[in-house]
């Protein structure tokens, strides 16, 4: 997938940066998702909630609604049409959205009923991408090479004490958790490293931004 600002958008869809949706045309009907913003400025997806099936919804009204522990937000319609399916997986695992807004976590599919009209207000991915790169400073989106499932922020702490932390927590959560991780240690990077080769856990990402040190560690499946 093509990167802004290290967020990655998919390139078979159609944007609508002001509302944070997309939508893929698929034969008769359209499926319609959230975009990188709203999937990264949320935090882990909690719940989730859908008008019915059969609904009609104008462009720009609800078709459902998402929350995380940072944000709640509506999800709304790049076209006006009729919710002909809903993407019943999510309320199971709400974090599809986040892991995989583009594909297993699309939100509905609905049937359009005025295509021809509202198409134009739709753009794909280099005609969207100023406004979406736009939005990402506004709002301060961050985007990591996986969407972390947990964070730890340790400022002032040793990095013997974080890795301490660090292995308790990873004991405690299932595999192929990802874990953000932010410290201030000059040491950590090096530290980060050798805990990874030590324990057999990825250390997926490591990037510095001014004095702090941001790491995405994975737990072994």
């Amino acid at each position: 997938m093509p990167k802004i600002r290290d967020c990655p958008f998919a390139e078979d869809v159609l944007y609508d940066p002001e509302l944070d949706v997309w939508a893929r045309v698929e034969g008769d009907v359209v499926a319609v998702g959230i975009d990188t913003v709203l999937a990264w400025i949320s935090g882990p997806f909690t719940s989730v909630s859908f008008k019915e099936v059969g609904t009609t919804v104008e462009r720009g009204k609800s078709l459902g609604f998402v929350e995380g522990p940072r944000h709640f937000d509506t999800v709304r319609a790049p076209l006006t049409g009729r919710i002909v399916r809903l993407n019943s997986s999510l309320k199971d695992d709400p974090k599809l959205l986040n892991h995989d807004p583009y594909g297993r976590g699309w939100f509905v599919k609905i049937e359009p009923l005025r295509f021809e009209e509202e198409k134009g207000a739709l753009s794909d991915i280099q005609t969207a991408r100023a406004a979406l790169e736009r939005k990402i400073e506004q709002l301060g989106v961050r985007c990591f090479a996986e969407f972390p499932d947990l964070e730890m922020y340790e400022i002032g702490s040793e990095c013997a004490g974080i890795l301490v932390k660090l292995d308790d927590l990873i004991a405690r959560s299932p595999a192929a958790t990802v874990v953000h991780l932010v410290s201030d240690d000059v040491t950590s990077e090096v530290e980060l490293i050798a805990w990874s080769e030590r324990t057999g856990n990825e250390l997926v990402e490591a990037r510095k931004e001014g004095t702090l040190f941001h790491f995405i560690v994975k737990k072994a499946r």
